[in-house]
């Protein structure tokens, strides 16, 4: 298995990947990591053409987001990690993270890779000092992987979401990128 960063062919499978992992937050033996209904876990237009539009636009540009994914043996995408930046006007010093690991495959250091690796490009961006993210509260498993890999947690903001008659909360976590210089 291999981490590269994605090119525009590398959709697709990018696409079916996500597809897939959807249906695992729509699985009732899971924790929620999307904060979507059951009915929302499918690929929309909307979210294939963020990712499509965004190779259109450089880091530091409004719309800018980069992605890299895991390859199996066969060229098939079976993990990610993507950085974009923050909408406010004043943010762009911070980005945002959003990742995932095909579920067959977890628990083999693969999601300390992804993040070693936007670490390294974000330390060697002058631009990028903070790296941000959001996940749900009860998402133990994902939480743990962010402190292991030194993200702070900053917050946490209770019953943020109304899922199927669930309250979600979600906790905000940071890590500063320059520590990685």
């Amino acid at each position: 298995m291999e981490i590269v960063e994605a090119s525009l062919s590398d959709l697709e499978s990018f696409f079916e990947y996500i597809g897939a992992q959807l249906l695992e937050n729509a699985d009732d033996d899971s924790p929620l990591f999307q904060p979507i209904s059951k009915e929302s876990c499918h690929i929309s237009d909307e979210f294939k053409a963020k990712f499509q539009d965004s190779f259109k636009y450089s880091v530091g540009q409004h719309g800018w987001r980069k992605l890299w994914v895991i390859k199996d043996s066969n060229e098939k995408v079976v993990g990610h990690i993507d950085l974009r930046h923050h909408k406010d006007a004043y943010k762009f010093h911070r980005v945002l993270l959003g990742m995932g690991v095909d579920s067959r495959i977890r628990k083999q250091g693969l999601g300390i890779k992804l993040i070693e690796c936007v670490t390294q490009f974000c330390s060697q961006n002058p631009a990028i000092d903070w790296l941000d993210l959001n996940v749900l509260s009860d998402n133990l498993p994902a939480k743990n992987l962010y402190l292991k890999s030194g993200f702070k947690i900053i917050g946490e903001m209770t019953d943020c979401y109304r899922i199927e008659g669930k309250n979600v909360s979600e906790t905000l976590m940071t890590l500063c990128t320059k520590n990685h210089a």
